[in-house]
């Protein structure tokens, strides 16, 4: 049973429009405030807080000037996890030049989209003005929305699609009695497909939908609905073996965690989820490379109480559309195989998807039934302890992690800026057309107009076959730079074994304060033959000058 309409709930239209502007002017004024934070630190200077986006801005400059998928000229790369993005970024770049900023404004579109979307969804919910704009904030706030748009990413992307796709098959699944609505629609297979395009995660969105329909025993719009989402995956999977490369993007298999077929590496796996995923947070466990498990699994563990509660309380509320028992259930399945089989994390992006669905829908129900709970037995003060205790143990890792980002999102852009940034215009003026090797690759392949040996395996395939191949070691990593003719190699020492490093001259380095999301706050400079080492010496001297102040640099 729903709750009584009140005169809220039928206002004028321009009041109705209230929530989704103010939230929109909120979202945009915390994306304001961090760039205007970070600019007066760097001079002016925009920068991303992570490297990823320049990979996709490398990829994208690359298929606009070259026609080829990759970080180098005539090498086809698959380091970009977002066949979507990096097409759009690709016609971005193709209409309007190679701006940096171009990510950023697709990502506040995209956010606008979002809150527009999700205002409509909730005005259908029939819901106050004053619940909606609650739901709203929320969402700006625990999304965080701000810190996702300035990742640069696909992820705010990703939130507007699945939002989409669920209430959009939600919608079409509990219509299936009008005549009118038993053809599948074509925007869902669109967004099916979209969904798995922008991130392979979408893959457990569409998963779930479709159990539900073989379950409901509807079997040619479950092989619809599948058969649409597997399409990009099929699609970019056979370029990709015919240009040499895996099926899955290099970045999804360097990142995604390995199932050794065995019952040893079965029971690993199975030991890992269950202990070190769905049940702790274990944060000195985790690869180089990778950030450190925090807040971020530990806000998403949460979905797996959070949402049963919700269904729970659908179920007893007497709420009449089945729609929302159905959106819980689904949300429950897809955080579960998330967690399982995806990461969390990397400056808060991974998970904020599923956040901000789940706050839309508890939040919709929650506004549609709390008044028709009988709430007598919560007069005791004992009871009202006791769900003020259950609301901040299950809720406030989603204000730590709210906090975290928006106290971390200015310096992580500084940081960029101090480091990779730097990097990169080295590069771009000193070894310009040269083969440089790195480990993190993005802002110099965008600013450095240079040939990249990825030492990571992100965008070199051969990289990438000798970490699945377990042959990632020094003796072939060495012999890879020199078969490559590399002038110099530029990486954090602690991701790479000593006996590599040994190989190579040391001849400087630089280190950034207040490192937050860097790989390492030292980045290390290697002449890979010991008679480049001095040229190497004296352009790094030339180009300290330009170095912010702050940046200790190092000789050797």
């Amino acid at each position: 049973m729903t709750s009584q309409t009140s005169p809220l709930l039928q206002p004028n239209k321009l009041l109705t429009k209230l929530p989704f502007a103010f939230a929109s002017l909120f979202m945009l004024a915390g994306v304001f405030l961090i760039i205007r934070k970070v600019s007066a630190q760097t001079g002016g200077a925009f920068s991303y807080p992570l490297d990823d986006p320049y990979i996709h801005m490398q990829i994208a400059k690359n298929i606009v000037l070259s026609g080829t998928w990759g970080i180098n000229e005539g090498e086809f790369g698959s380091a970009s996890s977002s066949l979507l993005y990096t097409i759009l970024l690709t016609i971005s770049f193709k209409l309007f030049s190679f701006n940096i900023f171009i990510p950023l404004v697709i990502n506040i579109i995209a956010a606008i989209s979002l809150l527009f979307v999700i205002h409509r969804w909730l005005q259908k919910q029939q819901i106050s003005l004053l619940a909606e704009f609650i739901i709203l904030t929320m969402i700006v706030v625990f999304g965080p929305l701000p810190v996702i748009i300035m990742n640069g990413m696909e992820h705010v992307l990703q939130a507007l699609f699945v939002f989409m796709y669920l209430a959009s098959f939600a919608d079409w699944y509990y219509e299936q009695g009008n005549r009118s609505a038993r053809k599948i629609p074509v925007a869902l297979i669109i967004l099916a497909a979209l969904v798995v395009a922008v991130r392979y995660e979408g893959l457990f969105v569409v998963f779930g939908t479709c159990l539900i329909l073989l379950f409901s025993k509807r079997i040619v719009p479950a092989f619809v609905l599948g058969g649409a989402a597997f399409l990009p995956v099929i699609i970019f999977g056979v370029y990709s073996v015919m240009k040499g490369s895996y099926f899955l993007p290099n970045s999804v298999l360097i990142k995604a965690d390995s199932l050794e077929l065995s019952v040893k590496g079965i029971m690993q796996f199975v030991q890992h989820n269950l202990v070190g995923k769905l049940t702790i947070v274990n944060t000195d466990n985790f690869p180089v490379g990778a950030p450190r498990p925090g807040i971020s699994l530990l806000s998403t563990q949460r979905l797996l109480i959070i949402l049963p509660l919700a269904f729970l309380f659908y179920r007893f509320s007497g709420e009449q559309r089945r729609s929302y028992g159905q959106l819980l259930l689904l949300l429950l399945l897809t955080s579960f195989l998330h967690l399982c089989l995806a990461a969390t994390g990397w400056l808060y992006r991974y998970e904020a998807y599923l956040l901000i669905a789940a706050i839309a829908i508890i939040g919709a129900l929650l506004a549609r039934n709390i008044r028709s709970i009988s709430w007598k037995g919560f007069n005791q003060l004992a009871v009202k302890l006791c769900v003020a205790m259950l609301v901040f143990a299950l809720f406030f890792p989603w204000v730590l992690r709210s906090t975290a980002a928006y106290s971390k999102i200015s310096q992580a852009c500084i940081n960029i800026h101090d480091q990779q940034n730097q990097m990169g215009k080295f590069i771009r003026e000193y070894y310009p057309e040269k083969t440089i090797a790195l480990n993190d690759i993005g802002a110099v392949a965008f600013y450095g107009n240079a040939r990249i040996i990825d030492l990571w395996g992100l965008g070199n395939i051969d990289v990438a076959r000798s970490k699945k191949g377990k042959y990632w070691t020094p003796e072939f990593l060495d012999s890879l730079v020199r078969q490559q003719k590399t002038d110099i190699a530029l990486v954090y020492d602690e991701w790479f074994d000593a006996e590599l490093l040994k190989r190579w001259t040391k001849v400087g380095a630089w280190k950034i304060p207040n490192n937050v999301i860097c790989g390492s706050d030292v980045v290390n400079f290697y002449a890979i033959e010991p008679a480049a080492a001095a040229d190497l010496r004296s352009r790094l001297k030339a180009f300290q000058s330009q170095l912010p102040s702050y940046v200790e640099v190092k000789w050797y």
